[in-house]
């Protein structure tokens, strides 16, 4: 059974008089195995980000059905979407979403503070953590004392402080530099070598070059879907930038 199982997925948005409905995303399906890094590519108005939302249980579908380890998302009572998140998915954003009167380390923190964990437990995960992202000498100091990638270290902390089943990115490298951003991705696929699973979406084809595959959408549905393999990320970066323009181009996927 796969970690994560999209079935026939489909979001139609409508006016609010009711009118002609836009379908976002068609009849999207695919699967995302424990311990894989997954990213979903494809130009604006693709359905990248109402895919993500119903994934992060922040939307509802039209139709057709989402199951995190089995359990159909749809299920979740909406008094338990709050706590169903929190317990399984972690997020990063693109604009971190870090609180500025917080610490680095009580940022980290407030999920588990959320849950209601000790401060013993609390500081058991977040100290290998920390070491992991290489900010453990900035847990005292605030976000306004940091650069763009400790901020986003730090918000990738906060996402995984819960050891959630999938972390969920998105636009992850959007608002740093090219140094900090290759900086996080290497942090990612280290994170995923030792086993979490990543589901990133994003724009840049060097932030998917990281990932082991990575999903192409069009006009909400599946395009096509590369393999990293045994590619190096720089055959990968050529893989995907050729994809891409060939499915810019209008061409009929492949996938």
């Amino acid at each position: 059974m796969s970690l994560l199982e999209v079935k026939n997925l489909r979001k139609v948005y409508t006016t609010r008089l009711g009118g002609t409905g836009v379908e976002a995303l068609k009849n999207v399906s695919f699967a995302v195995e424990a311990g894989e890094f997954v990213t979903i590519m494809g130009e604006s108005g693709s359905g990248k980000t109402t895919l993500l939302n119903i994934l992060a249980a922040l939307d509802r579908p039209s139709g057709g059905r989402v199951l995190l380890n089995g359990e159909d998302m749809a299920g979740v009572r909406e008094r338990d979407v709050t706590a169903f998140r929190r317990d399984n998915l972690g997020f990063v954003f693109q604009d971190f979403n870090l609180l500025d009167a917080f610490t680095v380390r009580d940022n980290i923190f407030l999920p588990l503070v959320l849950a209601g964990k000790g401060y013993e437990e609390m500081n058991a995960r977040l100290l290998p953590l920390a070491q992991a992202l290489g900010i453990r000498e900035l847990l005292d100091k605030f976000p306004y004392e940091l650069s763009g990638g400790q901020k986003q270290r730090t918000a990738v902390g906060r996402a995984l402080i819960t050891r959630p089943a999938i972390l969920l990115a998105d636009e992850p490298t959007g608002a740093l530099d090219s140094k900090a951003s290759d900086s996080l991705l290497r942090v990612f696929e280290s994170l995923n070598a030792q086993g979490q699973t990543i589901l990133m979406v994003t724009h840049s084809v060097a932030a998917a070059s990281h990932s082991k595959r990575t999903l192409f959408l069009r006009d909400g549905m599946i395009y096509h879907q590369l393999y990293r393999g045994n590619r190096t990320i720089g055959e990968m970066f050529a893989e995907i930038s050729h994809t891409l323009t060939v499915m810019t181009s209008g061409e009929n996927g492949h996938a």
